[in-house]
This record gives structure tokens, C-alpha cells and sequence, in this order.
């Protein structure tokens, strides 16, 4: 199975890292609008946002499978640093599931708490996420179901997991872009298997994050 690695930036906001010689994947994206400097070890997929640059990143971490010719990929936002031997660890995740995700890290329970919490980041001020949550739970879903962190993401290319990409970037442009309080609801509803990653993402021997070098807000 040939893995890819797939990150985005828009608007310089995050500084793409360079990659360790033993990263492990077959294919390494960046997809960008240009205006960013990225080590040469990416191959960089220009695609110009003529909107939102928080929204335009969510169709590579949705939708990888339009940005490799892989039989899956890893979506890594752009504030994490690759560490060697990651490849090869997040590859032997698939053996448990063809979508994993982290569990939340700050134990918050369901998307309720999570909406409160965001609730007042600015990134966050114009869209209707309580308004988001109530929906889901006229729709049925319990609360408290689960909440998962998305920074890092496996897909295995599958008309499931495409179903489940296409559906979650739906959500995004219809509710909010705050994308951890719409794919609970969606893992919910279809019901679908997935795999948790295998250790803490703030604390793990294969993917470090970078909060603190990030340049400026995004709009």
C-alpha cells in the first residue's frame, strides 16, 4: 500500500517544516497558494483560495485522495513537525481501520463542551456553531458521544471514507469550519469503523507540534 503525506498552508500561516530523510511516506504534498516558502522535499500543488484560507485547506485534509495517486495518505496540519519513523507507524494503523483519528486530548467528552470552548475564538466569532450542535442533536445524536482531535488524519482510500471526506467538507461549508464538532456527527450517523492513533498528540515520539512559530492569524 503506497502512503502519502499531505499537508496545506494559506497565507504564510503556518512554516512548513522540512522532512527527516526516513519519513516513511511514498508521496509528500503541500498544497498552498503560493505564498509561502516550502523545503524542497514537498512536492507543492498550487491551488489559489478565492475565499476563506482556513476553508480552502479543508478540501486537501477532506479530500487527499484528489492530491495523490496513493492508495491512502496522512493529513498532517501544517503546525506539526514530522519525526522519523512516522510513516511507518501511522501506515500500521490501517491494519485497525481505514480512517483514524486522535482521541481529544483535553478530555473533553462530546461536542457540546467543545462548542462552548470555541465558542468565543475569533476564528470561529461568525459561524453558527451552537446553532450546529443543536441541529445534530434534533437529528438524534447523543450527547457526549466522543470528541476527536483532527490535526492529524488517516485515510485509506475506500467509497467509505470518500463518502465521509465529501460529507464532512459539506458540513464545513454549511455550518462552520470548527471540523471537530461536525465529524463526531458524521462517524455517528453513518456509522462507520475507525482507529484512534496510538499515542498522546501532544506528547509522542512521531509527530511534534509547533504553536508557537506560527507567524500571524489567519483569516
Amino acid at each position: 500500500m503506497r502512503c502519502a503525506l499531505i499537508t496545506a498552508v494559506y497565507g504564510d500561516y503556518d512554516p512548513v517544516r522540512s522532512l527527516p530523510d526516513d519519513h516513511g511516506f511514498d508521496d509528500v504534498v503541500c498544497v498552498t497558494d503560493g505564498k509561502s516558502t516550502i523545503p524542497d522535499a514537498w512536492r507543492v500543488v498550487i491551488r489559489p483560495s478565492a475565499g476563506s484560507a482556513r476553508l480552502a485547506a479543508k478540501a486537501p485534509k477532506m479530500m487527499p485522495w484528489m492530491f495523490t495517486d496513493c492508495d491512502a495518505a496522512v493529513w498532517m496540519d501544517a503546525s506539526f513537525e514530522v519525526l522519523p519513523g512516522f510513516g511507518d507507524w501511522a501506515r500500521s494503523h490501517f491494519e485497525f481501520g481505514d480512517f483514524v483519528v486522535w482521541h481529544h486530548p483535553e478530555g473533553r467528552l462530546g461536542i457540546e463542551q467543545e462548542a462552548e470552548v470555541c465558542w468565543f475564538f475569533d476564528k470561529y466569532k461568525d459561524y453558527p456553531i451552537r446553532e450546529q450542535v443543536a441541529h445534530y442533536f434534533e437529528d438524534g445524536m447523543p450527547a457526549a458521544w466522543g470528541l476527536f482531535a483532527c490535526g492529524v488524519l488517516g485515510w485509506r482510500f475506500t467509497d467509505e471514507t470518500r463518502s465521509l471526506g465529501w460529507r464532512w467538507h459539506e458540513e464545513n461549508l454549511r455550518w462552520s469550519v470548527q471540523d471537530q464538532i461536525s465529524l463526531p456527527y458524521l462517524l455517528w450517523d453513518t456509522g462507520m469503523p475507525f482507529a484512534l492513533w496510538q499515542a498522546n498528540e501532544y506528547d509522542n515520539p512521531y509527530v511534534r507540534l509547533r504553536w508557537d512559530e506560527r507567524p500571524r492569524p489567519r483569516d
